[in-house]
Formats: structure tokens, sequence, C-alpha cells
């Protein structure tokens, strides 16, 4: 199963590719947050998420779409209490426009990565290396440049062309 973490105004764009993603690879997945209540999102819709933490099922694979500010949300016990809770038991972990701010508060981003702006200059000032190219993967840890770049690392964990 692939969890997408809806961090508060996450990127629509980049959850939505990654439900349709996983309709194409025919790979069940289901959106998770804090609670059950609707989480905004940053184009001004709102999401009411499959799952809050306590009741989701284990997941294979994690995707952490970009925020308003995701490294906040590493300041809140219950998001990084899920992060840790289900990291052992992940094959794969996705990354999207600036969540490596949160992977990195929370102390589980790799130390090379792709990411580019402001996300890749702050990165750059903590000691990450920055690489070329749309992502980058170090052990399950894809991290990327977001939107489409998501659906590029999708397709190298999955070994298939995503069609959308």
């Amino acid at each position: 199963m692939l969890a997408i973490l809806l961090l508060p105004e996450f990127s629509e764009l980049e959850a939505a590719l990654a439900l349709e993603a996983a309709r194409h690879l025919e790979y069940p997945a289901y959106t998770v947050a804090k609670g059950r209540k609707g989480t905004p999102a940053l184009g001004g819709s709102v999401w009411t998420p499959t799952y809050a933490f306590p009741a989701a099922p284990p997941p294979k694979a994690l995707l952490i779409p970009g925020a308003r500010r995701p490294s906040r949300m590493a300041q809140d016990a219950t998001y990084v209490a899920f992060v840790e809770e289900v990291w052992e038991g992940l094959e794969a972990v996705f990354v999207g426009f600036n969540a490596h701010l949160f992977l990195s508060e929370v102390g589980r981003l790799p130390s090379r990565v792709a990411a580019r702006g402001e996300v890749a200059q702050a990165l750059a000032r903590q000691g990450f290396q920055l690489t070329d190219g749309p992502f980058h993967r170090e052990a399950k840890v894809y991290t990327t440049l977001g939107g489409l770049s998501l659906l590029r690392a999708l397709e190298d964990w999955a070994q298939k062309a995503i069609e959308l």
C-alpha cells in the first residue's frame, strides 16, 4: 500500500499524481493525516483523508507531498510518531518539492538529495549534498524536485512506465 501523508497546506498536484499513478499501477493507495477532518491544500481545496494516523494500515511506501511549511510539522509529535512507527516497514519514501525539510527535521533525510531553489539552498546550508536530475534515490528515500519528477521516481520504484 502507498500512503500519501497530507501535511497541512499540501500540494494537491503531487497528492493527486500519486493517487493516479497508484491506480495505473493497480497498487492500493490511501491518504493519511493527523485526523479525519478536512486537510487544507495549497490551492485552496480541502481533502478528507482516508485514514487518521491511528487507524491507517501499515504502508509499504510513503509519499510526502510538498507543503507550505513542512519543517514546522516536524515539531508536531503526532506527525513524527507516525513516521517513526511506519519507517522500518517501508520499502520506499517519496519526497515532494519541499518535503525534504520535514524529513530533515525528523532526522530521516539521506545525505545526498535532489532539490532545487530555496529548498536546495536551505539543505546545502545544513550540509546536504545536492545531486543533478529530477530525483535521487538513496537507500529507500527518493528525493525529488516535486511535481512530475515524483512520477518518474514512482516509475523507477515500480520498474514500470506510468501512462497518465
